[in-house]
């Protein structure tokens, strides 16, 4: 007996200790697929961010290459015209962007700098001079140098100066690594974050965090976009190669300048908001054990008690009851020929009853049983009686004072032939597993909220990068509308008393404001296609070229074109985008056939793809570069001079956002004085992700 009890008494102890093993393995288990769940989440914002930061910092530097351009362009003109222009390309940047200018001879030594120094200061050796030497006559980002003119760490953004096809030297815009620092730091949505622009070398441009502990640092080249030069975005988990802090990255890449913005999250600020409900789940695990402990102890203790106290009925009996009060579970006997119902005492105090003033019946347990569960109960009952199986259900049960508790029914029936002579089972109350239950669904539903509002601030974020080109053209307007007022003031009342460079000034001041106003046009009209909801229609799409064709043609009496618009073009999208979009493509063959003595501009159906209907917008006017044509797109990109055709650079952008909004694509070809063709096409069945992403 003492063996067998032994044994029951391990048993029993090795089963707790199983259960205990089983909770503590789930609930760290959860807690870590929850963290692998919010870093996967967080590694996806860092790669979001990194893309909107590119974008951002690819348009600074294009604003950056055309100041170059125009500058170079100038640099044969007169020291003082020179000059001028370069003020105002450093007024419209930002204050402190760029530290100063500075044009170098073919031998490396400065002999002009915005700084008013004297020239002289030799940079031939200076790598990014080496690579605008060796290079042909595209950008050159450098990597990070220290300044031998005012001791700033600087990176340099350079193209290369020509005189009858040799290399006569470079010019230099300086643009101080401390401010690019600060720019960046303003995405930081926590302390511990990082934001990094790296040149292709591995260094740092500049860097959100310590940026001068950064300068001349090279990163590992365990880094993937170190790995694969081809690649253009990615993300990965390591340690900060400056302060060894782990952070999630994303990482996007420049095509035309091979820099890297890099966005780092940093763990510790990404979990920070799972900390405390990992406190909460561990404290709750940990009391779980403990109650599956206890109880475990205590049913073996009673194994214990009961088999060495056989003899002693009474007491038996009263430890019994009083582990039926600690587990709350009771049993219970009905015998349906007498009707007659026998309750344990646990059972009266789960139902509130007191077995001196209630009578326990069938019609009574029945009238306790909630009635949304009555029907279940009953269902559950007759298929345990037809199959002859025990029945097991858990049901709620009110209580007299109005309460409810939620109780577990085992039931077992003992049969003489096909009658039932006794129904024996337990009752137990369940309420407090059924509360600790709807906690860790509240727990987790709490944390899910979490992530969902961290996931919708991330994307108010992005809508406000969004809207920032939108509100600062929108704020230019008032201050441009007075410098061009106050100039046609001067110029209509003062302009005799003028000296001949002072109307030369006057001229430039007007003509600069009235550009800077088309391009705010443009700015704004990119801003508002991008906000604007679609409302597909069938268009014809023939008759809308036409309309746009005699637009451009009206007050154009002089130039003859040629126009071949194919009849029964037809297409489905939203009617004043798809305007936009004819006013563009065709604008642009009516601009750049401006100087061909017999223009024809074309407009016709291609064979495209399964389910698209695509067209070609055809011109034999200037045409342009195929080795360009991946700027073609980009906004504020220009493959002409200001002075040969005009324009902002925006137009072409716009078209390809807003087929892209549609479902669609467009591309370009063409070749130089030999005209231009741009491909564009449309689903036609409107695809409906992308009516609801528009709004």
């Amino acid at each position: 007996m003492v063996s067998r009890l032994r044994s029951t008494v391990t048993a029993v102890a090795l089963f707790t200790a199983l259960a205990v093993m089983v909770l503590w393995g789930l609930s760290l288990q959860l807690q870590a697929q929850l963290r692998e769940q919010v870093l996967a989440r967080a590694q996806t914002r860092s790669q979001q961010l990194a893309d909107a930061m590119a974008g951002q910092f690819g348009a600074r530097l294009a604003q950056l290459d055309l100041g170059l351009l125009d500058l170079r362009a100038r640099w044969g003109e007169p020291l003082a015209e020179f000059k001028e222009a370069e003020q105002r390309l450093l007024q419209a940047l930002p204050d402190g962007l760029v530290s100063h200018l500075s044009v170098v001879d073919a031998d490396g030594v400065i002999v002009y700098n915005s700084l008013g120094q004297p020239p002289g200061t030799f940079v031939g050796d200076r790598p990014h001079f080496q690579a605008l030497r060796r290079g042909g006559d595209g950008l050159v980002v450098g990597e990070p140098v220290r300044s031998r003119l005012n001791g700033e760490w600087l990176m340099v953004v350079g193209r290369p100066l020509w005189r009858d096809g040799a290399f006569a030297g470079a010019m230099h815009l300086n643009v101080s690594t401390d401010h690019l620092a600060g720019l960046l730091g303003r995405l930081v949505l926590s302390e511990g974050d990082l934001v990094g622009l790296i040149h292709p070398s591995g260094k740092f441009l500049a860097r959100s965090l310590d940026n001068e502990a950064a300068m001349d640092h090279v990163l590992p080249s365990d880094r993937p976009f170190l790995q694969d030069r081809q690649a253009l975005r990615g993300s990965f988990r390591l340690g900060g190669s400056v302060d060894g802090v782990p952070r999630l990255f994303g990482w996007q890449r420049l095509p035309e300048s091979g820099i890297v913005v890099v966005v780092g999250l940093s763990e510790a600020g990404v979990l920070e908001p799972l900390q405390r409900s990992n406190r909460q789940a561990l404290m709750l695990t940990a009391l779980l054990a403990l109650m599956l402990t206890a109880i475990g102890a205590w049913i073996a203790w009673l194994l214990w008690k009961l088999e060495r106290s056989r003899d002693q009925g009474a007491r038996s009996e009263q430890r019994l009851k009083s582990a039926q009060r600690m587990a709350r579970l009771g049993h219970w006997e009905f015998e349906p020929v007498g009707g007659q119902l026998e309750w344990s005492d646990e059972v009266y105090r789960i139902f509130g009853r007191h077995a001196h003033e209630f009578v326990p019946s069938e019609q009574a347990y029945l009238e306790s049983v909630h009635p949304d569960d009555m029907e279940a109960l009953r269902g559950a009952f007759n298929q345990a009686t037809s199959r002859r199986t025990p029945m097991d259900i858990v049901h709620r049960i009110r209580l007299p004072d109005g309460g409810e508790r939620h109780v577990r029914l085992l039931c077992e029936m003992d049969f003489e032939g096909e009658r039932v002579v006794r129904y024996h089972g337990t009752v137990q109350d369940i309420t407090e597993l059924r509360e600790t239950q709807r906690a860790l669904e509240g727990l987790n539903a709490e944390l899910e909220q979490r992530v969902k509002a961290r996931t919708r601030a991330l994307v108010g974020l992005n809508r406000e990068l969004e809207s920032f080109t939108y509100s600062v053209s929108h704020d230019l307007r008032t201050p441009l509308r007075g410098i061009h007022g106050f100039a046609s003031l001067l110029a209509e009342s003062d302009e005799s008393r003028l000296s001949p460079e002072g109307r030369d000034a006057l001229r430039r001041i007007l003509d600069s404001a009235r550009r800077m106003g088309v391009l705010i046009n443009d700015l704004l009209s990119m801003a508002q296609q991008s906000r604007a909801e679609l409302k597909a229609e069938r268009i014809h799409l023939s008759e809308l070229a036409r309309t746009v064709a005699q637009e451009l043609a009206h007050g154009h009496e002089e130039r003859q074109v040629q126009w071949r618009i194919e009849r029964g073009l037809w297409v489905t999208a939203d009617p004043s985008l798809m305007r936009v979009v004819m006013q563009n493509l065709l604008g642009n063959a009516w601009k750049y056939t401006g100087r061909t003595p017999q223009a024809c501009i074309e407009l016709f159906r291609v064979e495209g793809e399964e389910g698209m209907a695509s067209f070609c917008v055809r011109d034999n006017g200037a045409g342009f570069d195929m080795r360009y044509a991946d700027q073609l797109f980009q906004p504020f990109k220009r493959l002409h001079r200001q002075d040969e055709f005009e324009g902002t650079g925006v137009g072409l952008a716009s078209v390809q956002r807003i087929l892209q909004r549609h479902g669609g694509s467009v591309r370009g070809e063409g070749q130089p004085g030999r005209g231009a063709s741009f491909y564009f096409s449309l689903p036609v069945v409107p695809l409906r992700h992308f009516m609801d992403s528009a709004g």
